[in-house]
Parts: structure tokens; C-alpha cells; sequence
């Protein structure tokens, strides 16, 4: 047979083309799979936090009696428990705006901040301004901020990430949260926000 024509029966020939589509498209499909896996993970992961956070600034601007150190613990818990996670921490600071009634001029206050799990406690309003809204005189608000850790299930090149969320609310049956776990909550320098007039 001539060479022409082995080349050609070659060319035409379709057997086996099965087994060598499974064996370029199976690799790809999986792991196509398995980045679909881990980014929906990863999504998950966000939007439990964010729940678990803002259902923790939501009991904490409920409540009427005074936090203290069993409440913070039990919060950071029932975090743990809604976020599925054991590796996280939880930060509770609560602020208000003082305007000074001869000069107008106002000045944001940490009235006290607590963490729960290796979070930073805040201690200098300039540590939480740029997380506050904008306040009128005599308000107050909770910032409860978390952290949780993730790990993709699969290496796909990514790291460990952690998830940081932050919810603020306005006390709803109180006037003011109230620290009353004994020394410290950390209150802290004001900050001036504006002079006016």
C-alpha cells in the first residue's frame, strides 16, 4: 500500500477519537468542577457571615440591660454557631456624637469597645471613624464587627481568607447600650468631626 494512501486511511480513520476527547475533556471538566465548588464555598461563607453579624448587632441593639463580659462571650458563641465556625472573632464598640452647645463644635466618643477572640479593642475614636456613618448630635451607635477565617476545600491555588464583616445599629428599646462588665470599657480620646458656627 502506498504511503499516500496509508496516510490518508490514517486521516479518515475514526476509531478510538472517544477515548482520546474523554481523555483531554475529563481533566477539564473536573476541575472546572472543582473551581465551581470552591468559589460557591466561598460565597456561602460571605453570606453566613454577613447574617451571623448582623444578627448579632441586631439582638445587641435590642437588649436593655448592660453587656458584660458572659454576654460577650455568649455572643461570640451564637456567632460561631450561625456562621458554622470555630475560627473567628467578634468585636463590639459602641460610639456616640457630643456637640458642644456654645461652639456647635461636635466630637465622635468610643463609649466602650469589647472583642471576643483575639480582635484589637478599640481605644481612640480615629480607630472607627471611617466605619461610622454620619451621626447627629446625641446619637449612638453599636458597630459589631467579625472576622472568620475560610479555607478552600480544594488547593486551587488560593490561600486561607479571612471574612471581614461589619453591621451598625442605632440602640431600639434603650437609649444607650451600657458596658457594665466592670473596668474598661475602653473609652477613648474624642475625635473632632466639625466646627461650625
Amino acid at each position: 500500500m502506498p504511503l499516500n494512501k496509508m496516510y490518508k486511511k490514517f486521516r479518515d480513520a475514526e476509531c478510538g477519537t472517544m477515548s482520546v476527547e474523554a481523555v483531554i475533556s475529563i481533566p477539564i471538566l473536573v476541575l472546572v468542577i472543582a473551581v465551581t465548588l470552591v468559589t460557591w464555598d466561598a460565597f456561602r461563607t460571605l453570606n453566613i457571615s454577613q447574617k451571623a453579624t448582623y444578627t448579632v448587632a441586631d439582638m445587641l441593639s435590642r437588649e436593655t440591660g448592660g453587656v458584660d463580659e458572659d454576654y460577650m462571650t455568649a455572643a461570640h458563641e451564637l456567632f460561631g454557631y450561625l456562621a458554622n465556625s470555630t475560627d473567628n472573632a467578634l468585636r463590639v464598640t459602641v460610639v456616640d456624637m457630643k456637640e458642644d452647645p456654645d461652639t456647635k463644635v461636635r466630637t465622635l466618643d468610643i463609649v466602650w469597645s469589647r472583642s471576643v477572640g483575639g480582635l484589637p479593642e478599640f481605644d481612640d475614636a480615629i480607630q472607627v471613624q471611617n466605619r461610622v456613618p454620619i451621626m447627629a448630635p446625641g446619637d449612638q451607635l453599636i458597630l459589631v464587627e467579625s472576622v472568620q477565617l475560610w479555607s478552600p476545600s480544594f488547593n486551587m491555588g488560593l490561600g486561607d481568607y479571612a471574612f471581614r464583616e461589619i453591621a451598625i445599629m442605632r440602640p431600639r428599646f434603650a437609649p444607650q447600650l451600657v458596658w457594665e462588665g466592670g473596668p474598661g470599657g475602653n473609652s477613648g480620646g474624642g475625635l473632632l468631626v466639625n466646627a461650625s458656627g
